[in-house]
């Protein structure tokens, strides 16, 4: 029962720092234009799941403005259902066909927290006194003699794919925060060829397809924090908040790990200073280290950030005067030696024992390390 409570207890507390799966309910509201050889317009809008989990179950309220620019006019709809929707399917919510005069109009359609699409497009006679419709050409479908394609410079919501990446990984962080996915700003998308299925993101023990593997690296903001994502095809991978700034091409997806007092007395009613209740948080690391030596330098020289500590995790660690010296593995035999000069690891059963955890757990999460031989013999002393 005690084993089953931690492990629980340890799930919920840790989630928050779990890399997102790929099963994210979300919506990608969608917006088609044409106009016919008579000059009518046909507005069609819907909305397509994003992510390989498809969208079940959930009402949505889904709302339309059109308006001509500095008009008197202005149409609204609305649609509510639960859309039943296969990955990558399209439900349209609105039909219309409607003969605009020749001027500026403004449509907008979405949901408050599934996001919105916004275009402006304008009605202009051409050379002949024909009417066109004039448009960003990603709402233009399809492109006939009577649409004409704004011209500017193209930008990644001119590639549909970049468009699914940026609204899953907006959708997953909304999920993530529990917050509306239309309170998150899109940084950056940009394209990119992935060495392998690992996204450039790797576990360690974990084994990827060796194939050059096309996706997109989404950076996000919401709550005055930056997040990046990074997807292909039906994969999106979270990469873990911390250390904060941006993260290179290439990085281990690792945990440190810290002690949360509040789970060791859920666990025994008490506070026992028990390994149970020393837990993981999310780092990332440069591939530049093993990943045993990068988590732990992340662990002894970096600690655990502002965030963490109100969530109510607590470290020892930075240990000011204590340093990783060296670090060694060998048949599955990790060393670690720490430079302890004034002996600042030593103290009572309680400190000492959860500083060993510390290092202890973070080492055996790699497959490589069965055991862990921390020296010299007088640290992590009583």
């Amino acid at each position: 029962m005690r084993r089953w409570l931690g492990a629980a207890v340890a799930g919920a507390l840790a989630g928050w720092t779990a890399l997102a799966g790929p099963l994210v309910e979300a919506l990608r509201p969608e917006v088609a234009l044409t106009m016919d050889a008579t000059g009518v317009v046909h507005v069609r809008c819907g909305v397509t799941p994003v992510g390989p989990a498809g969208y079940s179950g959930r009402r949505v309220e889904l709302n339309l403005s059109f308006a001509p620019e500095g008009g008197a006019w202005r149409i609204v709809a609305a649609c509510t259902d639960v859309p039943l929707l296969r990955a990558g399917e399209t439900k349209a919510c609105v039909n219309w066909r409607i003969r605009l005069p020749v001027g500026q109009y403004t449509l907008t359609w979405g949901d408050p927290c599934e996001g919105t699409a916004v275009v402006s497009f304008s009605v202009a006679h051409d050379k002949a006194g024909k009417n066109v419709l004039v448009a960003p050409q990603r709402f233009l479908t399809p492109l006939t003699p009577y649409t004409v394609p704004v011209a500017g410079a193209p930008t990644w919501q001119d590639d549909p794919e970049a468009r699914r990446a940026a609204a899953w990984a907006q959708a997953s962080l909304a999920e993530d925060l529990a917050v509306c996915a239309r309170t998150i700003e899109t940084v950056e998308v940009r394209a990119r060829l992935f060495p392998d299925a690992s996204l450039g993101v790797r576990k360690p023990g974990m084994t990827y397809a060796q194939v050059i593997t096309p996706g997109y690296v989404v950076r996000l903001k919401a709550k005055d924090r930056e997040f990046e994502y990074r997807v292909a095809g039906e994969t999106l991978v979270r990469v873990p908040d911390l250390p904060s700034g941006r993260a290179p091409d290439e990085i281990w997806s690792l945990h440190i790990y810290a002690y949360h007092p509040t789970v060791d007395t859920l666990l025994h009613s008490y506070v026992a200073c028990s390994p149970d209740a020393v837990l993981p948080l999310a780092r990332w690391a440069p591939r530049s280290l093993p990943p045993w030596e990068a988590a732990l330098r992340l662990l002894i020289e970096g600690g655990i950030a502002p965030g963490e500590e109100a969530l109510g995790y607590s470290s020892e660690f930075p240990v000011s005067g204590v340093t990783l010296a060296s670090v060694r593995l060998e048949n599955g035999v990790l060393t670690v030696v720490l430079a302890d000069p004034e002996h600042r690891t030593s103290g009572g059963a309680c400190r000492t024992g959860i500083l060993r955890a510390q290092i202890e757990k973070t080492v055996l999460q790699f497959p490589e390390v069965r055991e862990v031989r921390i020296l010299p013999p007088e640290a992590l002393q009583p």
